[in-house]
């Protein structure tokens, strides 16, 4: 494995790690990660079998901005913003049957946002990389097994984590972690 490809496995590890361990304190609820398997493609991956929420981000290093995003699915990203709110556990399952995305959730989904981006902002100090700080731009609905919108060149290569997170001792479920794989990874 190249020097750069090490350096975006342990990035990608260390940002699900942080998420879950930021989230769990804030939403007094415990946000397990499990397996973590690392890929490299030059094309964008898919949330699989389900609608997902893109929390996307833009990593600045240098003069250059580079995106990524946290794929979370549909009724994890409710459980998450519903447990940020303090909410019970009856009340989440209830949004999740819902599957609406409105008002106070929706405010608490950007606050989710924020935290992936600040994650990933910590996570890549830890590792050493050059970049100025993350920021969070956003977040969107994605249908199942479509993939995300991303802002990058066709064909460049882009690290991928795939995750089991189980959220408040619920299933597991695939979380992806899409970074462009990049020089700045390695602190270079």
């Amino acid at each position: 494995m190249s020097l750069v490809s090490r350096a975006a496995s342990n990035t990608i590890t260390e940002i699900f790690e942080r998420v879950a361990s930021d989230l769990s304190m804030l939403s007094d609820r415990e946000i397990e990660v499990g397996q973590i398997a690392y890929e490299e493609r030059v094309d964008r991956p898919v949330g699989e079998g389900s609608t997902h929420v893109s929390y996307r981000f833009g990593i600045e290093a240098g003069e250059t901005t580079y995106h990524g995003a946290m794929l979370i699915p549909l009724d994890e990203s409710i459980a998450l913003a519903a447990y940020l709110m303090m909410a019970s556990d009856d009340h989440v399952a209830g949004l999740k049957e819902k599957g609406l995305v409105e008002g106070p959730v929706r405010e608490a989904m950007l606050e989710v946002g924020t935290f992936v981006a600040g994650a990933g902002d910590a996570a890549l100090r830890a590792v050493g990389a050059t970049c100025s700080h993350v920021i969070f731009e956003g977040c969107q609905g994605v249908r199942a097994d479509v993939r995300l919108a991303l802002p990058y060149e066709e064909g460049d290569t882009l690290a991928v984590g795939r995750a089991q997170v189980a959220v408040a001792k619920g299933e597991p479920v695939e979380m992806v972690l899409v970074l462009p794989r990049q020089d700045y990874l390695t602190g270079h």
